[in-house]
Parts: C-alpha cells; structure tokens; sequence
C-alpha cells in the first residue's frame, strides 16, 4: 500500500512538473512571437527611414560641401597621369576628403557591396552641374510589397528652381530592396530624364 502511494504521488510530481514546464514553454514562446513581431515592424521602420534618407539627400541640393570637395578634388589632378601619378592622386588629402564626405552621407543607409555601386553612379548626381539650380524633395511616400517583404516602391515629388526660369514639379517613382535592416542592397529612381535635362541644359 505504501509503495502504491509512493508511486501515485511521484506520477502527481512528475505531471505537476511537465505542466510547469509546458505553461513556461508557452509563455517563452508567446514572448519570443511577440518580439519577432516587433523586430518584423522596426525593421520596417528601418527600411523606410534609410529609404526615405537616400530620396532626401539625392533630392535636395545642391550638396555645396561636396561641390567644394569635388572641385578641390579634381584641381588637384595634373593633365595627363600615368598609373604612379594616378595613384598617388588617388591618396592625396583632397580625394580622401572627398570619399570620406560621400562615405559619411550615403554609406549608412546601404549594404556594402550596394554602397560602392551607389556612390560612383547616382550618389550627388543633382550636385554635379555648375549651374544655378535647386532641387527639394516633397511627399515621399514608401509602401511595402505585400509578398516580397524586402521589396519597396516609392512615389515623391521634385520640385524645380532655377534663376531664369519658372519653378517645375517633377513626379518620380522607384523602388528599393532592402535585404537587410536599414541597409539598402538596391534603388532604382524611374523617370528621371526630364528633371536630368534642367540641371544640365
């Protein structure tokens, strides 16, 4: 009779203790769910705002400061360099000054790999004309793709001064993809031609 309720109240243990561990497994995975959840809403967050950043800092300008690097950068050069000179050129204080200055403004919001791509094709395209010029950003919109989740189109508007002629809105799109939290592996602006052809004609 003893060991008969010895062995019920080690069964009672036994059961009292799975149920603990099954209720605390619940409720670490409840919370675990929870703050996938969230992680899932901040790096949207993160995506936005890095996109949002990249369309603002293109669109609004000129950069003067990187005007002033570019053209210190480029007076630097002598006519017609050879590979020894050409290095050097490239190790020069003016050059440093310069990549440092698009590293500090651009390289935060990208991958690495989508950072070198982005600095030596559209990063500060709107800066490079000496003409007399300005450009602003307004009325970004970024909407996530509802199946591919790293996927993102955009919609925003441009809005054109320059000294001699009446100011234009320009209505652009684009895309981006964001592989990682906050860091932009690729954006693509559409339909840019018109808005290209005033600051350079």
């Amino acid at each position: 009779m003893d060991n008969f309720i010895k062995t019920k109240r080690l069964i009672g243990l036994f059961l009292m203790i799975v149920s603990f561990l099954l209720i605390a497994g619940c409720s670490e995975n409840g919370q675990a769910i929870e703050t996938e959840t969230e992680k899932v809403g901040d790096s949207i967050e993160q995506d936005k705002a890095a996109i949002q950043a990249v369309i603002e800092k293109q669109f609004n300008g000129p950069d003067e400061k990187y005007r002033e690097l570019w053209n210190a950068a480029m007076d630097s050069q002598t006519g017609d360099m050879d590979e020894e000179q050409y290095n050097a050129w490239l190790n020069s204080l003016e050059y440093k000054a310069l990549i440092a200055y698009m590293d500090d403004t651009y390289a935060l919001y990208f991958t690495d790999n989508a950072y070198e791509t982005y600095k030596n094709t559209d990063a500060f395209m709107y800066s490079l004309s000496d003409r007399e010029y300005k450009v602003s950003s307004d009325n970004i919109k970024i909407i996530q793709n509802e199946t591919e989740k790293t996927l993102y189109t955009f919609t925003f508007q441009v809005l054109f001064e320059s000294e001699t002629g009446k100011p234009e809105t320009f209505d652009l799109e684009g895309e981006a993809i964001v592989p990682t939290a906050g860091k932009i592996g690729k954006i693509q602006v559409n339909n840019q031609q018109r808005l290209l052809e005033k600051i350079t004609y």
